[in-house]
């Protein structure tokens, strides 16, 4: 709850400028908040100069522009992310975890209310990489193993058969060690919002990757689930693992753990193509 402290405030009104929930209004020379339409954005106790505004009386702390990064330093940040999909037998501490997950709340969001599950028991683990490992070998035995299936695929829906042909060498190689992971992360990161709030996946995936890129900084690597969410959110068995309740749902999840391969080499000259105002080049 965002919190005001009257002796500070002088009712400049910026708050009021910059609320787009238009809940903070003035009246009988006192600034009052309407917490049954506020979001909790806390975008005013961040315009706020004399510091009046606070989160649950937190006293902010005033931003510090020379601690901003410079654009050499986020150009190394982002070129050097990697996805890591082997991670080293070693543990992360919790109080790292949860420096790490903390920053999720710092991003764009549209859903105020998700929580966080944070699961580093090695059998809970193991449980739901069995799950993930139980479905793709059901998924490659009624996809892959009828030959009449690529045909139809071929015929049906032409646009497909690539997508559909890349992910059987990785359903193949899943199937051979016995485990969907390749190497165990130390840590699974599930965010989890009601299902019925909308937008809460794009929310649930600025505040994973936020996450993510904290987390490089710290020497600690990461592997978004995106495609095994389906899979979780189906299964009885994990969302009593996680004690989700009914209107619950994943939306985003994240392996974390020390990476056991080091990345040496920036990729350039990758880029994304780019129309003006619509218009093809």
């Amino acid at each position: 709850m965002i919190t005001t402290d009257h002796e500070k405030c002088n009712l400049c009104g910026l708050c009021i400028k910059i609320c787009h929930e238009y809940c903070i209004y003035i009246t009988g020379k006192k600034l009052h908040i309407d917490y049954s339409y506020c979001s909790t954005c806390t975008q005013c106790i961040a315009v706020c100069p004399q510091q009046a505004l606070s989160w649950k009386h937190s006293q902010p702390v005033a931003c510090d522009e020379n601690q901003l990064p410079a654009s050499r330093q986020l150009d190394e940040l982002f070129k050097e992310r990697r996805t890591v999909r082997d991670f080293k037998k070693e543990k992360i501490e919790r109080e790292l975890l949860e420096e790490i997950t903390g920053y999720g709340i710092y991003a764009p969001t549209h859903n105020f209310n998700m929580r966080l599950i944070i699961v580093d028991d090695d059998r809970i683990i193991n449980r739901i990489d069995t799950v993930i490992y139980n479905f793709n070998s059901r998924l490659y035995r009624f996809l892959y193993k009828p030959k009449i299936v690529q045909t139809l695929v071929k015929a049906i829906t032409p646009g497909h058969e690539f997508e559909y042909l890349k992910a059987k060498p990785k359903l193949e190689k899943s199937l051979e060690r016995g485990k969907a992971f390749k190497t165990f992360p130390a840590a699974l990161v599930f965010i989890i919002a009601d299902k019925r709030t909308p937008l809460s996946l794009e929310s649930a995936q600025y505040a994973l990757y936020t996450m993510n890129l904290y987390a490089l900084t710290k020497g600690i690597g990461c592997r978004n689930l995106v495609g095994n969410q389906m899979i979780l959110n189906r299964s009885k068995l994990v969302r009593d693992l996680l004690g989700l309740k009914r209107y619950e749902k994943i939306f985003a999840t994240m392996g974390l753990g020390y990476p056991a391969v080091k990345f040496k080499n920036k990729v350039v000259g990758k880029k994304m193509d780019i129309q003006w105002n619509g218009v093809p080049a």
